[in-house]
Parts: structure tokens; C-alpha cells; sequence
């Protein structure tokens, strides 16, 4: 342990996660725990970091004092900060064998049958439970599965707590993993309504299932990527920062249960973008400094390369060019690190890295030096057979960097993503076209392109979510 101290308690795996939750580092929980006792007047803590590290590793149980201060800091009951001992939980009201093991079951069954309600049972236009589980079914699940009727659901849904069937977690996982790879060239609007029935499902099966606190939730995990896959697609696909907001709050709940720190760092990061595209700095540095206190236990050169690459863009959509350029170098070194990423990091490769340094070049006005990243970028997408959606991306980059010096040049990539567009609609490059109408403003080419790029609708997909 590094001190010679033999471990006294389990570790405080949630204290240690909501820490990171905020984006704070140990000595920046101090600090605030420091700022809440002199606000209450509680007098000076004493605390230091070590003495935080030894409350998360085991070591050592905070004195009440702290545990009062942490419970009003995080806003969240001791029991859902692992500050009760067993002792401490004996004397809640109901069955006194109650573990906290089981305290987190009924926390995380509230949680689904709470979302569940909203979601399935509501009067409004929403998508009924009869359809959500043929969208279900049709989304890919095993045979086993066919004979579940919405009867079964509901008794299960109300007496949560029987044991988990592996074949439902594991036929969970494979379509989790299957939707991963089909999101790349299914119609968006069919993607959408399978990605979402397919989330519903799986916030079915954790309600329906008691869950354990010593290891890793597989099936929340795969929940959170489906969570997180559908938030992607709110976002960027269907251009309704919105409802990808509602989606990444259920990835992060789901991935809390998880424990995968990967995971929530690629969450958070990806939620940045809401702000950061919105010209919220502040508020998508949160998001960003939660990604990079989660990525310290997880992931590898490639996530760390990309989530360098997010916070380029972010800055260079909020015009901080300079420290974007410094991002993007430091995403060049971090794929050369070691260590291993995991099967859902499927969106990010050096192309994708040469796109990000070419958009975050080409909103610092410096077309040249973008032209050069975003010709490097397109030359290795044309390779992928997946990587339609940010071809289109690029071609408009490009458009926008020829634009000064080659008008012609300019509108031919244009017009080369809109036909990618016309097929396969995609939010994150029509979000592109104003710039390159704006730099081909007062030219015949431009006129052109603005008739054409009016018939360039996104699907008009409704939901509950």
C-alpha cells in the first residue's frame, strides 16, 4: 500500500467515484471539504490528501466530523458514500440483514423503476410498452427472449430482485456490441428507435435483477455504452443536444454501477461537446476534467489521444486556438503510450485525429496548415468502408479551407458531401455547411450550394427519452 499500513475496511470505491465524478483530485477534495467546515463553523479540517487517499484505499474510516461534511459537500446520504459501516446499516428501519451490498440493489432498482415509469408509462406520445418490446425484439435479441410478455414485465418490474439470467446479459452484450458496429451505415432514424428500445430493455433487465457491489456489472456496463451510443447519435446524427443530454445522464448513471472508469471518462468527454458546441467553456471543462480524473484508471493511448483531441476542439470552437494546437500534439504523443483500449473505443484512429487537427486549424483561420491535416485525414478515411459519416465531415472542412483560394475546388468537395448527405444524413456535418456558405458568400459557386444544401433535411425522429 505504500505505507506499510495494513488495510483495516474495504476500499470506498464510491467515495473515490463521486470524487472523480466532480473532476476533483484529492487535494482539491480538501480543499472543498476545508471550505464547508469553516462555512458551518466547524473549525479548520487538518486534512491532507494522504490522509483522503487512506479513507479510499481502506486504510483508515473518516471520523464523523468528516463524514458530516462530505454528506452535505456531495449531497448524497452516507450510505450512498460507503460511510455506514455494517454496524451503522444494522439500524435502518426493516430487515436488520440488510448489507449495504443490498443498499445499493435498492438505490439502483429505484433508479430503473423510477427512468422506467417516465419512459415507458407515460401518457403522453410516447412509445408504448406493447412497441417497446417489438422494437426490442426486431433490434436483434436471442429466441429466448420472444416468449417475454408485457404481464411478465410488469410482475418483475414490481418485485425486483431474483437472480440474473446470464443468457439475458450475455445476448444483452452481443446486440450492445452488434449496434456498435451498425452505427456506422444503418439509417440513422432505424438506428435511433433500435438503439433506444435496446436501452429501454436493459434498464428492464438491471430493475428485474439484484446487482453486487464486488466486481464489475457487466450488463450495466453494457447499458452505459448503450446509453452513451444513443446519446451520440441524439447529438451528432440528429442534431437534439436535448435529448443527448437525458441520455448521457443515464449512461452516467449506469456507469457508476459499472465501476469501468474507461467508460465514464469517454461519457463525460463526449458530453463536453453539448457546451463546448454551445460556446460554454466553463461548463464543458467540468465535463472534461471528470474524463481526465476518470481516464487516470482506465484506457489507453487511443483514449487518451481523443480525449486530447475533444478538448482541441472545444477549445477552438471558444476561441482558445493556441492551447488547441497544444492538444492536438499532445494527442500525437499519447498514441505512442502504453497500455490497452477497450472494443467500444471504435471512433477514434490517427484519421480521425488528422480531421480533429484540421477543423481545429480551420477555426483558428489558419487554412493552410488545415488543408494539409484534412487532406492527410481524407486520404486515410477513403480506406475505411465505415467511414462515410466523417468523410462528409472532412469534405465540408476541406470546402472551407479551399474556399479563399479555390473557389471551384471549394464548391466540387461541397457538392461531394452533400451527395454523402443526401444518402446518409448525418447532424455533425450539416452543423458544417454554414461556414462553407459563408466562405463562398458573393460567388456563383456559393449560390449553387446554398440551393442545394436546402433539400438537406435530418429525420424528424420523436421519442420520450
Amino acid at each position: 500500500m505504500g505505507d506499510g499500513e495494513t488495510r483495516r475496511y474495504l476500499p470506498n470505491k464510491r467515495l473515490t467515484w463521486q470524487r472523480l465524478q466532480r473532476g476533483w483530485s484529492r487535494e482539491e477534495l480538501v480543499k472543498q471539504l476545508a471550505g464547508s467546515m469553516r462555512a458551518h463553523g466547524d473549525g479548520e479540517s487538518g486534512l491532507t490528501a494522504h490522509t483522503v487517499r487512506r479513507w479510499e484505499s481502506g486504510q483508515r474510516w473518516p471520523e464523523p466530523r468528516f463524514r458530516k461534511h462530505l454528506v452535505l459537500l456531495f449531497g448524497m446520504p452516507a450510505s450512498e458514500l460507503g460511510l455506514l459501516t455494517i454496524e451503522e446499516l444494522e439500524n435502518q428501519p426493516g430487515d436488520p440483514s440488510v448489507t449495504d451490498s443490498a443498499v445499493t440493489d435498492t438505490a439502483l432498482s429505484a433508479m430503473v423503476s423510477a427512468e422506467l415509469r417516465r419512459l415507458l408509462m407515460s401518457d403522453g406520445g410516447g412509445i408504448g410498452r406493447q412497441q417497446f418490446l417489438r422494437a426490442a425484439l426486431a433490434a436483434g435479441l436471442s429466441p429466448f427472449l420472444a416468449s417475454a410478455t408485457v404481464e411478465k414485465a410488469d410482475a418483475a418490474w414490481h418485485s425486483p430482485g431474483h437472480a440474473r439470467d446470464p443468457r439475458a446479459v450475455e445476448a444483452y452484450e452481443s446486440v450492445t456490441a452488434s449496434q456498435r458496429s451498425l452505427y456506422w451505415t444503418a439509417p440513422v432514424d432505424t438506428m435511433w428507435e433500435a438503439t433506444l428500445g435496446h436501452l429501454r430493455l436493459g434498464l428492464t433487465l438491471l430493475g428485474q435483477a439484484t446487482t453486487h457491489r464486488d466486481g464489475a456489472d457487466s450488463l450495466a456496463g453494457a447499458v452505459a455504452e448503450t446509453a452513451l451510443l444513443a446519446a451520440r447519435i441524439a447529438f451528432f446524427d440528429l442534431d437534439n443536444p436535448t435529448i443527448a443530454t437525458r441520455c448521457f445522464e443515464q449512461a452516467e448513471t449506469a456507469v457508476e454501477h459499472a465501476g469501468d472508469h474507461a467508460l465514464a471518462a469517454a461519457i463525460a468527454a463526449h458530453r463536453a461537446f453539448v457546451p463546448g458546441f454551445a460556446g460554454d467553456s466553463l461548463a464543458a471543462r467540468r465535463h472534461l476534467d471528470v474524463a481526465q480524473a476518470h481516464a487516470r484508471f482506465g484506457g489507453g493511448p487511443n483514449l487518451r489521444a481523443w480525449m486530447h483531441c475533444v478538448t482541441a476542439e472545444i477549445h477552438a470552437r471558444t476561441g482558445h486556438g493556441a492551447t488547441a494546437r497544444d492538444q492536438i500534439r499532445q494527442a500525437e504523443h499519447a498514441l505512442g503510450t502504453a497500455g490497452s483500449d477497450p472494443d467500444w473505443l471504435d471512433y477514434f484512429s490517427p484519421a480521425r485525429l488528422a480531421a480533429f487537427a484540421g477543423n481545429a486549424e480551420l477555426l483558428a483561420g489558419r487554412h493552410e496548415s488545415a488543408t494539409r491535416w484534412l487532406d492527410r485525414s481524407l486520404g486515410e478515411l477513403d480506406l475505411d468502408p465505415q467511414a462515410g459519416k466523417q468523410r462528409a465531415v472532412v469534405l465540408l472542412d476541406l470546402a472551407a479551407a479551399h474556399a479563399p483560394t479555390d473557389v471551384d475546388h471549394a464548391a466540387t468537395l461541397a457538392h461531394q458531401a452533400c451527395d454523402m448527405l443526401g444518402d446518409h444524413p448525418y447532424g455533425a456535418a450539416v452543423e458544417r455547411i454554414p461556414a462553407v456558405h459563408q466562405a463562398l458568400a458573393g460567388t456563383p459557386a456559393g449560390v449553387e450550394l446554398v440551393d442545394r444544401t436546402r433539400a438537406l433535411r435530418l429525420p424528424s425522429v420523436t421519442t420520450d427519452a
